[in-house]
């Protein structure tokens, strides 16, 4: 059976992070003080709902028989608390932006317009595609 992608947007908060779907199951949310945990709490709730639907035979068609795939969406503030190890006044320049406009959105100080997070969205994808091509040189011992 094939999976079902289900889209998991993750957002961030004064407290934390919060993950929902918008369309799938607008009543199964998780909550946690870093990315990682809140994607864990999010897939314990769709496992719990699971469960529910199998003990009461419904069989919800969404679920897909459990075969499901997330796929995640962040905001800004998440996306740069998730990604940590990127340098944000580096990453600024890398996809011409302004650093101090750059590090304000991380902050959640500022909004970024669509065309913005465009910008960000495409140098993160570039960022990975070269990421990805890299590769190391081993040098053999003598």
């Amino acid at each position: 059976m094939k999976k079902r992608k289900i889209t998991v947007i993750i957002e961030a908060s004064s407290t934390g992070f919060g993950a929902f779907t918008e369309d799938d199951f607008p009543c199964i949310t998780g909550y946690a003080n870093t990315v990682p945990k809140v994607k864990a709490d999010f897939q314990e709730a769709i496992k719990g709902y699971l469960e529910m639907d199998h003990e009461e035979g419904v069989n919800d068609p969404r679920l897909n028989n459990g075969e499901l795939e997330f796929v995640y969406k962040y905001d800004l503030e998440s996306i740069f608390a998730h990604f940590g190890m990127l340098e944000i006044t580096a990453f600024a320049r890398r996809v011409g932006m302004n650093e101090s406009l750059m590090r304000q959105y991380k902050a959640g100080l500022a909004k970024a317009s669509d065309k913005q997070k465009k910008k960000i969205e495409d140098g993160l994808h570039e960022l990975g595609r070269e990421l990805q091509s890299a590769r190391l040189v081993y040098k053999k011992k003598k």
